[in-house]
């Protein structure tokens, strides 16, 4: 949902990379795999989108085991890991699905590595204006295990990926950004939000971000002596 109507640019860029490597791109009619509904606690809600979704993959899929790809860790991951929860009844039919959903890093280093070549090629001939890039991974990628293949999965799919193209990547080791799924975005948890991202990741960023860019804090954080630089 965010990368719809958030973000519209991840999922355009998203279809950009896909079709620039010849893959025809079948959408879902159905928007996200109903994430924040499960973290909110509307579980039949939930299980009601989630039987919209397999109903719709269904649709499209025609039982050619097409790969299911998105840009959102906790929509993809929900799918994988949530749905058999939630349907039990469609066991079956989820777990030959969940083998081959995934996130578009995670999608590129399996099926795509061919046609990567040449795209990687051209990418290492351009001058990058960052050369090092500090990620702060999804705390679902964070909690991926490893995958069957043997390939890299999660915070270590996407690391993997921005090396290939001649990045150094530095993972931030800094736990929760405050967020939480929808928590952060409750204005009864704004407060505490800030204050979880105080503990590691806030203060990361300001030491990342060039002085004329910083703004102060929005609200004062009973967290000690907590400076800008």
């Amino acid at each position: 949902m965010f990368s719809r109507y958030l973000e519209p640019e991840v999922e355009q860029a998203a279809f950009d990379i896909l079709n620039a490597l010849g893959y025809d791109v079948k959408v879902l009619p159905i928007v996200g795999a109903g994430a924040s509904l499960y973290s909110k606690g509307f579980i039949e809600a939930a299980r009601r989108h989630a039987g919209k979704v397999l109903n719709a993959i269904k649709a499209l899929d025609a039982e050619a085991g097409l790969s299911i790809v998105g840009c959102e860790p906790p929509e993809v991951y929900c799918l994988k890991h949530e749905y058999v929860t939630l349907l039990p009844e469609r066991r079956a039919e989820i777990e030959s699905i969940t083998k081959r959903v995934w996130l578009m890093d995670e999608f590129l280093l399996r099926v795509a590595t061919l046609e990567l070549d040449s795209l990687l090629f051209d990418a290492r001939k351009r001058t990058f204006a960052v050369q090092k890039i500090t990620f702060q991974p999804h705390c679902h990628q964070r909690a991926e295990g490893l995958a069957d293949d043997g390939l890299p999965i999660g915070t270590a799919a996407t690391v993997a990926m921005l090396r290939a193209f001649g990045f150094d990547v530095d993972v931030i080791d800094a736990g929760c950004c405050g967020m939480a799924g929808t928590f952060g975005y409750d204005a009864e948890h704004y407060e505490l939000s800030m204050q979880v991202g105080e503990l590691g990741v806030l203060p990361k960023i300001r030491e990342l971000t060039p002085p004329s860019y910083r703004t102060p804090p929005p609200i004062p954080l009973d967290l000690g002596e907590v400076g800008w630089r």
